[in-house]
């Protein structure tokens, strides 16, 4: 199997092993058969033959990444980095007691803890990373982890800024990288029955989509104070505007409201079931299209994103989407309708009319979607890792490539500076620009405080 490998690993032929892995032909037929002789006591991965992982960020989601990947049996987490001393340490002991407890051990020393992801990064044994910082990272994290030759499974949005995403999705390929965005609805099975209905014609001509995602809301101002103790706030603000810290603003979910960190739920939320618009109907990620819309802002506090919004895109075939938060009218979820049916699926499940489009067999010619391994996990996150494993292996694009996620990410990131200027704006895919708006493209990207460069 050809690999493409970037100029670093040429030169200094540090991956070794990870090549080694990727030419594994047991792991390239399934993710979790290997040879015999890579088996540890009792059947377990033997260690190292694991693919091993660096946890950036270890927050809310860092640690719910973390959890994921626990039962799956060749990954180890060995490294995390966080600018928060009491998280990163909490982490790194709930890491090691985990492991303990699988090798049967008193005592586990194998996770180390970091401060600074750079150093991290710097090291060759690490194959993988998880990216879990806050939006506004996204960008500059996800490029040096590109730089570093580590595969990548990267939160969503791909990224805060669009301009960001076209970069990183460039490294992907200069560099050769695995990249998986972390919409995980993808490893489930509704949404990919959802999807290959409507792209295998079952619904007939699909004519609308309906997406709905949770609103954002609002947080009163907090009077400044002083970080605390081992927590680097100046790290943790990194590229974004320097602000007087106090007790909400890196807090989930306030982060996520405040438009410097973060696009809001209209891009943050919003991008898991318009991702699956865009699975469903390719068109809405690879064609131009017009949006327009109306949204509400917070009347005061410290959040300036979007509470309530109902967008609508257009397609030059007939293409409709509407887009708006949860009960805005839509239903939360992705809801395709065509001239013979339509299928709707969210987290709880997948409904249809007519209802025998639920248990549709689908043929050999039809549409068949990517599957990733069944761990029978709810909401996707084990299986979405396994997926995100298996293609380490075999260097394959998983479930949710780079480019479908920044696509994804686009849409909601769109749709909120339509909102910001109060109009309609035409997007262009392939160029990704909007035509012939110079200030809709001067918010397609914003300067970087230093010394952070993407």
């Amino acid at each position: 199997m050809s690999i493409h490998r970037s100029q670093r690993e040429r030169s200094t032929g540090m991956l070794t092993r990870r090549r080694f892995l990727a030419g594994t032909a047991a792991a390239a037929a399934s993710p979790w058969l290997v040879p015999a002789s890579a088996l540890g006591k009792d059947g377990a991965t033997a260690a190292g033959d694991r693919i091993t992982i660096g946890v950036l960020g270890v927050g809310n989601r860092g640690n719910s990444s973390i959890d994921a990947l626990y039962p799956l049996p060749d990954a180890q987490v060995v490294a995390i980095a966080d600018p928060r001393r009491e998280r990163r340490l909490w982490t790194q002991d709930q890491v090691n007691a985990t492991y303990a407890k699988r090798e049967n051990k008193a005592s586990y020393k194998a996770c180390d803890a970091y401060h600074d992801f750079r150093e991290l990064l710097a090291r060759p044994d690490i194959d993988a990373v998880w990216g879990c910082v806050p939006d506004h990272w996204h960008g500059v994290l996800y490029n040096r982890v590109l730089e570093a030759g580590k595969d990548m499974y990267g939160e969503k949005p791909v990224t805060r800024w669009i301009g960001q995403g076209v970069t990183v999705c460039q490294a992907v390929r200069r560099y050769g990288r695995v990249f998986q965005t972390g919409t995980q609805q993808r490893s489930t099975w509704q949404f990919r029955h959802a999807c290959e209905l409507a792209r295998a014609g079952y619904l007939g001509k699909v004519h609308s989509v309906y997406v709905g995602a949770p609103g954002g809301m609002t947080y009163d101002v907090e009077p400044p104070c002083d970080p605390p103790e081992g927590f680097d706030y100046d790290f943790w603000t990194g590229p974004a505007p320097m602000i007087p810290f106090d007790k909400k603003r890196c807090e989930w979910l306030a982060m996520y409201m405040i438009s410097h960190y973060c696009a809001g739920f209209i891009t943050n939320w919003g991008v898991h079931h318009l991702d699956i618009a865009g699975w469903g109907c390719p068109e809405i990620f690879h064609k131009p299209f017009e949006v327009e819309g109306k949204g509400v802002l917070p009347e005061g506090g410290m959040t300036d994103t979007w509470i309530a919004w109902q967008m609508t895109y257009r397609w030059a075939s007939g293409l409709m989407m509407s887009f708006t938060n949860t009960d805005n009218p839509n239903k939360i979820g992705c809801r395709f309708e065509g001239d013979q049916g339509w299928v709707h699926a969210d987290r709880a499940g997948i409904w249809a009319e007519p209802a025998s489009l639920l248990t549709v067999q689908l043929k050999p010619d039809d549409v068949h979607l990517h599957r990733s391994p069944d761990w029978g996990d709810k909401y996707g996150y084990t299986s979405h890792s396994a997926d995100f494993l298996r293609c380490v292996r075999t260097r394959q694009d998983p479930v949710s490539p780079v480019e479908e996620g920044h696509a994804a990410s686009t849409l909601g990131n769109v749709a909120d500076i339509a909102l910001r200027l109060g109009r309609k704006l035409k997007w262009d895919p392939a160029a990704s620009r909007f035509d012939g708006d110079d200030d809709a493209n001067n918010l397609l990207d914003r300067p970087l405080r230093s010394p952070w460069t993407l």
